[in-house]
């Protein structure tokens, strides 16, 4: 019995000496080793709180987490400007247009009008028939190009074997500038037969100025009388 409470004293001194020793030792590393640490030129240890977070598990006490006091200084920067590039060296050069030339084929001249064979012409359906067996003639007019009248042209009219000159606006004849006029008596106006009225260059030197009109006459019963013929120059 005296011996186990000698044990127990003795480990309860062992123990008791290293829990003195140790609180020593830290004792003196807090008061004397840490402050002439830092008098030696080692940096200060930045201050620091604790925070103290639950933990989820069941048993274990507090843990502190240290979490820095004030944010690191935020980095500033200077924009120095460059010389601006000028535009023409980001454009490639355009490249000068080509053209080709090509030449068309040459056209075939439009073919010009054919002259007309003669200088005038008969005015298709200008003229009138009539009865007329009392003084049967012929009557009309010669123009120019513009539908005015025209004096001096010589006109032959051809009938029963006959030929008969006129000239368009003789006053012996006719009273309009441009008229003539053909009457015949010798004939019997009741005879059917053929007549061709035609311009030409005169009396003595009958050359074609038109185309021949043929005018087949039926008797003066139904066309005794025919007026208003119309020779119209070009």
């Amino acid at each position: 019995m005296k011996s186990r409470s000698r044990l127990a004293i003795t480990i309860g001194g062992i123990v008791g000496g290293s829990l003195l020793a140790f609180c020593c030792g830290l004792l003196l590393t807090v008061v004397v080793i840490v402050p002439v640490r830092e008098g030696r030129g080692f940096p200060p240890r930045p201050p620091s709180e604790l925070t103290v977070v639950a933990s989820p598990s069941v048993g274990v006490g507090p843990i502190a987490r240290s979490t820095p006091s004030a944010p690191s200084p935020t980095p500033t920067y200077s924009i120095v400007p460059s010389s601006p590039t000028p535009w023409s060296s980001y454009s490639s050069p355009v490249p000068s247009a080509t053209f080709t030339v090509t030449e068309l084929p040459t056209t075939a001249p439009l073919p010009t009008a054919t002259p007309p064979p003669f200088p005038f012409h008969y005015v298709e359906g200008s003229r009138d028939e009539e009865l007329q067996c009392a003084h049967p003639y012929l009557q009309g007019w010669v123009k120019d190009a513009g539908g005015a009248p025209l004096n001096g042209v010589t006109i032959r009219w051809q009938y029963w074997n006959n030929a008969e000159y006129v000239i368009s606006g003789d006053p012996q004849l006719v009273w309009q500038p441009g008229e003539f006029k053909f009457t015949y008596y010798a004939e019997d106006p009741s005879l059917e037969t053929d007549f061709v009225l035609q311009v030409v260059e005169s009396a003595d030197n009958p050359v074609s100025l038109s185309e021949p009109l043929p005018i087949h006459y039926a008797g003066c019963a139904t066309m005794g009388q025919i007026t208003n013929i119309v020779f119209k120059h070009y």
